[in-house]
């Protein structure tokens, strides 16, 4: 299973589709946006929030 397949932060549980603890970046694309946030734990995640919905592509670990 990918990062970009789960439903919540492997490391603590927060659920993928809360809002994030914090908002690092936003960078608007030519389909949407791409939002750097971190989660409560400390894990780093990249966002994309598009016409599809917001998913997480990647995820570091503990921060």
């Amino acid at each position: 299973m990918t990062s970009a397949q789960r439903d919540a932060c492997p490391y603590c549980g927060w659920p993928d589709r809360a809002e994030p603890f914090q908002v690092v970046s936003r960078h608007g694309t030519a389909a949407g946006h791409t939002v750097w946030t971190r989660c409560g734990c400390g894990s780093l995640q990249v966002r994309v929030v598009d016409a599809c919905g917001m998913r997480v592509l990647s995820r570091s670990g503990r921060g």
